[in-house]
């Protein structure tokens, strides 16, 4: 099972490291924390799910 809390910090890490390249629309932690809760939650309300790779199946080509 994958972690919620990891996915979150994922998710808020990609954000600020976006919002990072536009000095006009920045974006602190706490509101990316924020959003990417919204983003996992609104993700498994649609019924997709964060998984970690199946490392006994062969890899497709």
């Amino acid at each position: 099972m994958i972690d919620p809390h990891q996915v979150n910090t994922i998710i808020s890490t990609t954000i600020c490291a976006f919002f990072a390249h536009y000095p006009d629309a920045k974006m602190g932690i706490e509101e990316a924390k924020l959003l990417a809760k919204q983003i996992a939650d609104a993700l498994n309300e649609a019924g997709l799910q964060i998984s970690a790779p199946d490392t006994a199946s062969p890899e497709a080509d």
